[in-house]
């Protein structure tokens, strides 16, 4: 006690030392709690794009990280109310962006085309660096007509863009669901692309195609492929990667296709089974705003007046569309000679005869270890109400697509008081480079007033409010962990375009990961209303636990060890002192 009464000094030096040990008292229990934290932290979401133009739709969003400088990303998207693709890029690891000086989009061309369902445009790096961008142009702005499919590439993230015309127009042949043939126009629609991660030549386009103008009956559309070994600059004519491996008596339509290449240089191409009746007609161009109604609260979209009607359920389905396997399989396609041959293969049959059961799988296979995860969404529900409680699944192949595992359901919201469930719609998925699989998607869970006592009342019109959750697997795709909300607020279907019934601009959700952290970006409808809706892009970073940092930016096993040291001096400090004044001599008195 005699010490504590000697002159400032001595308190200086107590005061620093208890400062530091109260310091570090402070920082050990939070820290240790981020270290044991049960998952992963998302951080508020960032508005991507700025317009304020009354009636913007931004859609079809995919974020892409540059493989030179993770700090460097990418978020290809489309403005569907003007027919344009644009690009924005962040320096800054996606905390701030800026719209590209140039769109990726042909001169030659009015309109980048705009399918008002699914992935239209896609994206990807090579490793090289060189962004690519696949998606179809035309002469006129409406969503209906000849299109050409078309590959963009810019080696300085969009400054500058050269262009390759894959697929033109022109008068071809298509084969009808009885074997007949029938000459028409050509239209290319949903471009998608993938790029070697091992080999910056090979680069792949695919595109789906149909007539330009309605037919009756209508022939089924069809997936095709074609490869480039020369960095996009050429591309031998576009193959069907289905037929004659299944020949189209027997799998008769399939959709869009998505592509990667595999560990192995194989590349992969999975797409679904479209129904015998052939494609789904698309709504004719919308005009914008729509009529004034209600205002835009979570409340089921029914008790609008001026709703669409209820979209069909196929009541009148042919004998056996209750079987697994009945007009929407899952089907991959393998090449090991860039696409000069294909080997397809059904390798899921849980659909069933309904064009909204089964969605565009999306694929991303892990480069160190080879395994191929497809994601996709499915109703496992019987006829009459096929259309009810849509699940997200995962696969993953280890052997090259040979032998899949059984699909595992990825969202975790189950309520046995609530049969049917809600609904989630079109996932993305995305591989980190230490193997953690990504999986992201729409989710309805968050309308309270959807079939609320359990009734039934399941129509799809009776969903209105959505948010984006996103899950992850740590274990090769064995099994995911719990559910996790990315989307910081809930979106009214009627304020925006992507789950909008009048519209369906519904596209996969952009997943990107490192190691540390997932990005997903989304259309978001926060900054619309029923009267007038508005849709922009936005991204949520989820931060996972072994990369969680404190609030000043450190992370915490360096913060431990600094404020350790800190009071490491502070104690030898107070002990020299303490020696120091004990072997002083006593001031005279």
């Amino acid at each position: 006690m005699q010490l504590f009464a000697q002159g400032g000094t001595w308190k200086w030096w107590t005061g620093a030392g208890a400062a530091v040990a109260f310091a570090v008292a402070s920082l050990v229990p939070v820290q240790a709690s981020a270290q044991n934290s049960s998952g992963p932290v998302v951080t508020p979401a960032v508005q991507v794009t700025s317009e304020v133009r009354p009636g913007r739709a931004f859609t079809n969003s995919q974020v892409l990280i540059s493989p030179e400088d993770p700090n460097t990303m990418v978020i290809s998207h489309a403005e569907f109310a003007n027919s344009t693709c644009l690009i924005h890029v962040s320096r800054d690891g996606g905390r701030t962006w800026a719209q590209s000086a140039a769109n990726p989009m042909p001169p030659q061309y009015k309109a980048c085309t705009r399918p008002a369902f699914g992935g239209f445009m896609d994206a990807t790096f090579g490793p090289d660096g060189t962004l690519y961008v696949a998606s179809t142009g035309s002469d006129t702005a409406t969503n209906r007509g000849p299109t050409d499919g078309y590959l963009a590439r810019s080696s300085d993230l969009g400054r500058t863009w050269q262009f390759t015309v894959v697929a033109k127009a022109k008068e071809r042949e298509f084969t009808l669901a009885d074997g007949k043939k029938v000459s028409a126009m050509e239209r290319f629609n949903y471009g998608r692309v993938a790029a070697d991660p091992n080999d910056p030549k090979r680069v792949s386009v695919g595109f789906r195609v149909e007539t330009a103008f309605p037919q009756t009956p209508p022939p089924p559309v069809r997936s095709l492929v074609a490869v480039s070994t020369d960095g996009g600059a050429t591309f031998p004519p576009l193959a069907d990667p289905i037929d004659p491996s299944l020949p189209q008596k027997d799998l008769v339509g399939s959709d869009a296709p998505a592509m990667a290449f595999g560990k192995d240089g194989a590349l992969y191409s999975f797409t679904k089974e479209r129904p015998r009746s052939g494609g789904v007609m698309l709504p004719s161009q919308p005009t914008l705003p729509q009529p004034p109604g209600p205002p835009a609260l979570c409340k089921p979209v029914s008790a609008n007046p001026a709703a669409p009607a209820e979209l069909p359920n196929p009541t009148d389905a042919p004998p056996g569309a209750n079987e697994p396997g009945a007009g929407a399989r899952l089907v991959m396609s393998k090449s090991a000679d860039d696409g000069k041959t294909w080997k397809a293969s059904v390798i899921d049959d849980g659909g069933l005869a309904c064009p909204g059961c089964l969605t565009i799988p999306e694929v991303a296979i892990d480069q160190k270890s080879g395994a191929i995860h497809v994601a996709f969404e499915l109703s496992e529900s019987s006829l009459p109400r096929p259309r009810d409680n849509r699940d997200i699944f995962a696969m993953t192949s280890t052997d090259g697509g040979a032998t899949w595992s059984k699909r595992l359901r990825l969202n975790d919201d189950e309520d046995p008081r609530r049969v049917p469930n809600y609904d989630q719609f079109i996932a993305g998925i995305s591989v980190a480079p230490n193997g953690r699989v990504d999986v992201a998607w729409y989710d309805m869970r968050t309308d309270a007033l959807y079939n609320p006592d359990g009734r039934g009342d399941t129509e799809r019109r009776n969903q209105t409010c959505w948010d984006v959750y996103s899950t992850s697997s740590s274990n090769g795709g064995k099994s995911f962990s719990k559910n996790l909300r990315v989307s910081d607020r809930t979106m009214n279907q009627t304020s925006g375009f992507a789950l909008n019934l009048n519209y369906d601009l519904r596209a996969p959700i952009g997943v990107a990961s490192t190691d540390e952290t997932t990005f997903v970006v989304w259309p978001d409808s926060r900054n619309g209303t029923f009267d007038l809706p508005n849709e922009d892009t936005y991204l949520g970073t989820v931060v996972h636990a072994a990369a969680q940092e404190d609030r000043f930016g450190l992370k915490p096993l360096s913060v431990l060890l600094g404020a350790a040291l800190g009071l490491l001096l502070a104690g030898l400090a107070l002990f020299a002192f303490s020696r120091r004044r004990r072997t002083a001599p006593e001031p005279p008195t």
